[in-house]
């Protein structure tokens, strides 16, 4: 049952990254550009204001056929809807760039969408993703046996390399009573990204932590993923891992780093120091410590793309919400426009 159901995440995932391609190919702005362009080609069809917002979250998938045979008219493709539906991402990207004359390379660049294997970009190993530059507020497990059960609130900066061409990343907790900060590089990989962060300015330079992250679209409102290394504040250090949550803030976060107890109002309580409009802190408190918690009682631990976009829902909302100064952007793609 769980690997019917995992696939199915995969499918309604890759959907959501089709239509975005979708759009940003035919040069859509927004949700509702986009179904204009459904309408143009079907005045009957089932591709809506409200039906597009949650399959472009990647919350559901079409129920009739009918979309399908519709999408495949606004590409301009004789493949049938049916295969839209189901080819893998690096044949629906060859496809569309075809029938748009557009380069793969530019379309994802323009989309927010991370390189997609077996295209050349993906083969380069493209090493910058520079939307992805921001603070973030980090929340996890605490590793430290004197702390079990709370979460740690942390802060991380990602930023454009010297060079320009790959990113690098800083990571801060408050531990005993003073900031303790990681640094390093940021690598690509398919669909995930990968922190490999070492400890400054301590006793222990070859201290090393690692992020292993889902790859979001724009507006990266939230990341999530695994934090693995060792504990440092206990008898002796243990071999740690713990699932990750990190979410995008207007600036700098570490004023509010520190231990949190694991309930939703404490959560809500330091998402509202962020600088965020959320509608409902308090659901979002609880989303978040519902994911964190997650996995945490032994056996193998994994994040998915549904978590990933369930959570999204929530996040980019309030992230677009701070950007638009209280406009509601709730239609609006993610582009490179938005940045």
């Amino acid at each position: 049952m769980a690997g019917k159901q995992l696939q199915r995440e995969d499918i309604v995932s890759e959907f959501a990254l089709k239509l975005r391609l979708t759009a940003a190919a035919l040069g859509c702005n927004s949700y509702k550009d986009l179904c204009a362009r459904f309408q143009a080609i079907n005045p009957a069809t089932y591709f809506d204001l409200e039906r597009a917002h949650k399959w472009l979250q990647g919350h559901a998938l079409p129920r009739a056929s009918q979309v399908y045979e519709d999408w495949a008219k606004v590409i301009g493709t004789e493949r049938p809807g049916a295969w839209l539906a189901r080819c893998p991402i690096a044949d629906f990207l060859a496809e569309i760039c075809a029938r748009r004359e557009i380069n793969a390379e530019t379309l994802l660049e323009r989309a927010g969408a991370p390189a997609v294997e077996g295209t050349e970009a993906a083969a380069r190993g493209r090493t910058a993703q520079p939307y992805l530059a921001g603070n973030f507020a980090c929340y996890s497990l605490a590793w430290s046996p004197y702390y079990k059960g709370q979460i740690i609130r942390g802060s991380l900066l990602i930023n454009l390399g010297q060079r320009g061409n790959a990113l690098v990343a800083r990571y801060e907790e408050m531990l005993l009573g003073g900031p303790i900060r990681f640094e390093g590089e940021v690598h690509f990989s398919a669909r995930t990204l990968h922190l490999v962060l070492r400890l400054t300015g301590g006793k222990s330079p070859l201290s090393i932590a690692l992020m292993t992250l889902l790859l979001p679209g724009r507006p990266a409102s939230v990341m999530l993923g695994m934090m693995s290394g060792a504990s440092f504040v206990g008898p002796d250090p243990q071999p740690c891992a713990a699932r990750v949550a990190l979410i995008r803030v207007p600036r700098d976060a570490s004023h509010s780093n520190g231990y949190l107890a694991p309930v939703a109002d404490a959560l809500a309580e330091n998402l509202l120091t962020l600088g965020l409009p959320f509608d409902d802190p308090w659901q979002a408190g609880e989303l978040l410590g519902e994911f964190l918690r997650r996995g945490a009682t032994g056996g193998l631990t994994q994040v998915t793309a549904h978590e990933q976009a369930r959570l999204a829902s929530v996040f980019d909302k309030g992230y677009l919400g701070h950007c638009s100064q209280g406009t509601d952007k709730r239609n609006e793609l993610p582009h490179d426009a938005e940045m």
